[in-house]
């Protein structure tokens, strides 16, 4: 018969067993992410740092909202929210401009390709519809789904704002990069549009400023 103590001792050890293992599992989950956010990013030169800084947008607007979402998955769907274009030619991975209706449906099925691609691994599957949906409208314009309003999972809502707050602070597929100012102003104009009004609202109660020059050190640090 097996003493309480040595009992007791295995019992610690398996559980320490399980949270290596544990640790080992997520590691390599953020490196296949990592990986995919790195190939996209070979793939559009004009597009590095964007899913990082996506991110760093998302967790920003999430802790304003009082974490509503757990941070960490919906860091993984922020970094991986473009990895669908993985699945379009070049040209429009390195422009984001297309040509004509075709180019236009193809950039459009970028966030049902990243689904597709991040569904071989189960873990995801949590968060994998924030990346599906983070390109629906609050009007119910967006794609792929067509979604409207709160039908719109909230991750997908967070994400979309952290999106576009950096695709205007930056400047891609041929648009110019705004002035925070400008940003700003533009958000507004598309809360009950494109974006959850109560979102925007959180997000341009943020200090902006301050964690905009604080994003301009992080990766200044990091390269």
């Amino acid at each position: 018969m097996v003493s309480e103590p040595l009992y007791q001792r295995q019992l610690m050890e398996y559980a320490q067993d399980l949270a290596r293992a544990y640790r080992e599992i997520r590691r390599s989950q953020d490196d296949f992410l990592e990986l995919l956010v790195t190939l996209v990013e070979l793939k559009a030169p004009a597009a590095r740092g964007h899913a990082r800084r996506v991110a760093f947008w998302a967790l920003r607007l999430n802790e304003a909202l009082g974490r509503p979402l757990e941070p960490a998955p919906l860091k993984a769907a922020a970094l991986a929210h473009d990895v669908g274009k993985l699945g379009l030619p070049d040209r429009l991975i390195a422009s984001w401009v297309g040509e004509g209706e075709d180019d236009r449906r193809l950039i459009e099925a970028h966030p049902q390709l990243g689904a597709s691609l991040l569904e071989h691994v189960s873990a995801f599957a949590g968060w994998i519809p924030w990346v599906r949906h983070h390109h629906e409208r609050w009007d119910g314009r967006g794609f792929p789904a067509g979604l409207a309003g709160e039908a719109i999972p909230l991750g997908a809502r967070v994400i979309a704002i952290a999106n576009g707050f950096d695709y205007r602070m930056h400047g891609y597929g041929g648009d110019p990069a705004y002035t925070l100012a400008g940003t700003t102003a533009w958000l507004e104009h598309q809360a009950n549009a494109s974006y959850d009004p109560a979102l925007v609202r959180s997000f341009l109660d943020m200090p902006l400023e301050a964690l905009w020059a604080n994003r301009l050190w992080l990766e200044e640090v990091q390269g």
